[in-house]
């Protein structure tokens, strides 16, 4: 049985290191990640593979096993000068975990080489900014005062950010830290700008909507926020707008830093949510350590949960109460949180791992879902603001991330995982050095998929997964492009419908197949998540893009995705084999799973609905 779950699986003695890597880091095999990788660095002759190697090797050394050493020595290995901005945000990244602010700072600093992509250029000014405003929200938080010097370089990073924020409006991690920037250091009309750019797309336009009273408020609140004009009332009431817009640690920073923190009683609203601020930090912290020990083996989740509720029974008096604090109650406190600020509240399994989900909603609707001849309504609920999205996510670093869930009440979207995508995808296809880099990666991927399909007809083939989503994106674009768009018109157009496109695979159709799905207690966790996958192909606006995730380096894994993206694999194979001869330019000698790209729309929703057992 062992043998053969290797075998559908698609490992196999032949797999190259830098595949054996990604599938171990991708299913938390710490130990299996790390021979593979060393082994990448050993022999694998292709750049981009020895970059991610050693930058991952690193991550690991330092994020996981608290080794700065190790960390620093893999980075010195760095495929130089293309890896130098890898290592650049390695550095950063490693010395701010460690509290080195000034070491951060000095990486940030390096000179980088000319010849690096756009988004590494945009992440670059992000880093150089977050090496200082970070550490000051963070002393900011802690009420302690931020040095001059320090406040001199915020706002010399708020006037570097602005720009960008301003020339790529909806990017996530510069509206972020230039909003942080710009409240530390009091520029009101700069926190506009970064606010609107954070919540441009993805929170709705609607007079109920969570964000439409603090958005009004804030519209007419932030330009008049500056250093030494802004009033009592104004300073505070851009607190409280803040605050309901889920600015929570901005909101106490500007709070803990006007002239107001010095009187003898804050506004109890106001205290309210310094304090909560504070908890949702202490939350964070404790959490990511106690991911780090269960990816390390050696965590103790009963312990985690009793930290957890003993820093929920510190903010329980904390919280505005008409008269004396009930007595505390864990899940009394996850219901005040959702009614004071928003708060979704999860603590469960996922993948077989205990573990949190914890964000704040922007967008709180209901929705009509529709799948062959079965509907279920449901309410349509985006997070941000977040505190924990598992620990999947937290042990994939950015490589993939938890998009959602649904149950017979709501689907829940991760909004920051959506609303960047769009664009920098439109930036990476604008980008002339980074296309060049796409193609080399793809081909040399696409051959050592060839290679593996000879002896494996289904496994995780990245060149194939790289395929698909260049030609999908590619075919938007050209659509566009063939309806007369040009200039910010296309852009405008291919970022919203790329960004509609992704909620309506993975949102409305997988989370909503799940909620159709929850009549029915007998299905188990592997056949929710497989008929889910299929609904997200076959009710995609753009069917290849909707192979992301499932095409994916956990393919044929112990967990319920992994063992529902090889069911689907399977099963489109499957229907290949039986429709050949339909398919334009399919070549029988070849291992037919690579030419899924040759299936036309129709057919590959065609492929998943047959093997579904409510399309038949």
């Amino acid at each position: 049985m062992i043998a053969l779950s290797i075998v559908l699986a698609g490992i196999v003695p032949s797999d190259p290191p830098f595949v054996r890597a990604e599938r171990a880091f991708m299913q938390h095999e710490l130990a299996a990640a790390e021979k593979a990788y060393r082994e990448v660095m050993a022999e694998d002759t292709v750049t981009d593979h020895r970059i991610e190697a050693a930058a991952t090797l690193a991550n690991i050394a330092w994020r996981v096993h608290q080794d700065t050493g190790s960390a620093n020595r893999w980075l010195a290995r760095m495929p130089l000068p293309r890896g130098r901005f890898a290592t650049v945000r390695e550095r950063v990244l490693m010395r701010l975990a460690f509290g080195n602010a000034a070491g951060a700072q000095a990486a940030a600093e390096k000179r980088l080489p000319s010849a690096i992509t756009a988004s590494e250029r945009q992440e670059a000014v992000s880093l150089k900014a977050r090496a200082v405003i970070e550490p000051a929200l963070t002393a900011r938080l802690a009420g302690q005062p931020i040095p001059r010097r320090d406040q001199a370089a915020i706002e010399a990073r708020v006037s570097e950010l602005l720009p960008l924020v301003e020339g790529a409006p909806g990017l996530l991690e510069p509206a972020r830290l230039l909003l942080a920037g710009a409240i530390l250091s009091a520029n009101g009309p700069a926190a506009l700008t970064a606010w609107r750019s954070y919540y441009l797309v993805g929170t709705g336009d609607s007079a109920s909507a969570p964000l439409a009273a603090p958005r009004q408020a804030l519209d007419t609140l932030l330009p008049r926020l500056r250093r030494g004009l802004a009033s009592p009332e104004i300073t505070l009431a851009t607190v409280r707008a803040l605050a309901g817009s889920r600015w929570f640690a901005a909101a106490a920073a500007l709070a803990l830093g006007s002239d107001q923190a010095a009187m003898d009683s804050m506004p109890a609203d106001v205290a309210e949510v310094i304090a909560y601020a504070r908890f949702v930090a202490d939350v964070q912290r404790t959490t990511d350590e106690y991911y780090r020990r269960t990816l390390l083996g050696t965590s103790d989740s009963a312990a985690w949960r009793s930290a957890l509720v003993y820093r929920g029974a510190r903010l329980w008096p904390r919280l505005v109460w008409t008269g004396p604090p009930p007595v505390y109650d864990a899940a009394a406190l996850a219901t005040e949180l959702a009614r004071r600020f928003g708060a979704i509240v999860n603590v469960g399994t996922t993948a077989g791992y205990e573990d949190l989900h914890y964000g704040h909603s922007v967008l709180d609707a209901r929705r009509e879902v529709r799948q062959y001849g079965r509907e279920a309504t449901v309410r349509f609920v985006a997070l941000d603001a977040l505190v924990s999205n598992g620990f999947q996510s937290w042990a994939w670093n950015g490589r993939a991330g938890h998009g959602g869930w649904a149950n017979a009440e709501m689907i829940v979207q991760v909004r920051p995982l959506y609303a960047v995508e769009p664009l920098e995808v439109w930036g990476a296809l604008h980008d002339s050095t980074g296309r060049r880099e796409e193609a080399l990666r793809i081909a040399s991927d696409s051959a050592a998929d060839l290679a593996r399909a000879r002896t494996t007809a289904v496994a995780y083939f990245p060149g194939l997964a790289a395929r698909l989503e260049r030609d999908g994106r590619r075919a938007l674009l050209d659509s566009l492009a063939g309806a007369g768009l040009t200039g910010t018109e296309l852009e405008a157009a291919f970022t919203r419908e790329l960004g509609s496109a992704t909620v309506e695979s993975s949102i409305f159709a997988h989370e909503g197949r799940h909620a159709i799905d929850a009549a029915d207690p007998d299905l188990s966790t592997e056949e929710r998540e497989f008929r889910a996958k299929l609904s997200q192909v076959a009710f995609a606006p753009y069917p290849r893009l909707a192979f992301d995730g499932i095409v994916d380096a956990n393919l044929g894994d112990r967990t319920p995705h992994g063992q529902a993206n090889r069911r689907v694999l399977e099963g489109v194979l499957a229907w290949m084999n039986v429709h050949a001869g339909d398919v334009t330019g399919l070549d029988r000698s070849r291992p037919l799973l690579l030419q899924l790209t040759k299936l036309s729309d129709q057919q590959l929703r065609a492929a998943v609905r047959s093997i579904d057992p409510l399309a038949r």
